[in-house]
């Protein structure tokens, strides 16, 4: 019997416990869950103005979802929104594409600014989650191969010194990093020339 009154005593105290773990983590997630939003949201604005400095406001568009596989956006590579770049008038300077793709360690979110007249502004990292020392290095050694573009077709990644503007030097150590980069880039390319080229939206 009184083995009996132990278990049911440690299964209250366990249960006891449990709810007010509970409770705490529920309040916990109540709490931080707007600065969170708010974090993602500052993060977000200030990587579109990275990536399109002239622009004075952005206005996020529908996303055309049957072009999203013709442009490759399946799997491990994601469209996630894409937004109007507006000048002072309201006019449509061009867009700015986030797109997530699959790296090393996890998902790498990223912007990029592409013109009416199809010139890359550049890509601005948002979340990267990479190799420390190796794939982390991505904001100084991939970010700046992007930058002001003419778009022509797809980018390709080299292990070697790049030679032509549609090169992209591979991270030292960090190939699968340097590709997802790179080919989330083409991908929100090919939706921009099947969608938006020409500021059709």
């Amino acid at each position: 019997m009184t083995d009996i009154k132990t278990m049911i005593k440690n299964a209250f105290i366990l249960f006891v416990i449990t709810l007010v773990a509970g409770v705490l983590l529920g309040f916990v997630y109540q709490v931080t869950k707007e600065p969170i939003a708010y974090q993602n949201q500052l993060a977000e604005t200030k990587a579109n103005q990275e990536v399109f400095s002239e622009a004075q406001g952005f206005e996020e568009i529908e996303l055309d979802e049957s072009a999203l596989a013709a442009a490759g956006a399946t799997g491990s590579i994601e469209i996630v929104s894409v937004k109007k770049a507006l000048d002072a008038a309201g006019g449509t300077l061009g867009y700015v594409i986030q797109v997530s793709s699959s790296g090393y360690g996890d998902d790498i979110v990223f912007t990029m600014g592409i013109t009416n007249d199809g010139i890359l502004n550049g890509i601005s990292i948002i979340s990267i989650n990479e190799t420390p020392g190796l794939g982390m290095n991505a904001e100084k050694v991939l970010v700046p191969q992007f930058s002001s573009k003419t778009i022509f077709g797809n980018f390709e990644v080299t292990k070697n010194t790049a030679t032509a503007d549609s090169q992209i030097e591979a991270i030292s150590g960090a190939t699968i990093t340097s590709k997802a980069i790179t080919n989330g880039v083409n991908v929100g390319i090919a939706y921009w020339s099947n969608v938006l080229k020409g500021g059709q939206n």
